[in-house]
C-alpha cells in the first residue's frame, strides 16, 4: 500500500480567498514584504549617491521577486499559456 502523500506547503504568495486581488497568504509572505519595505527605506535614507542608491534598490526587487516567484502558485503556472 502506498504511504499517503506528503501535506503541500503553503504558498507564501497568490490568490486571496475572496478572488479579489493576489499578495502575502501568510506570515511569512507578509514578512517578506515588510523586510522588502524597510530595506528599501533604508538604502533610500543611508545612501547619498543616486546611483548606489537605485543599484541597491534594484538589487532588492530582484531578490523579492525571486522569492515572490519562487513560494508562490506562479512557478506551477510558468510558463503561462
Amino acid at each position: 500500500e502506498d504511504p499517503p502523500p506528503a501535506p503541500a506547503r503553503p504558498r507564501w504568495f497568490g490568490p486571496d480567498d475572496a478572488g479579489r486581488g493576489w499578495g502575502p497568504r501568510t506570515w511569512q509572505g507578509k514578512a517578506t514584504v515588510a523586510l522588502y519595505l524597510f530595506l528599501v527605506l533604508v538604502a533610500v535614507v543611508l545612501y547619498a549617491n543616486l546611483g548606489v542608491t537605485l543599484l541597491v534598490v534594484v538589487f532588492y526587487t530582484v531578490v523579492a521577486a525571486s522569492v515572490v516567484f519562487a513560494t508562490s502558485d506562479l512557478r506551477d503556472r510558468w510558463p503561462p499559456g
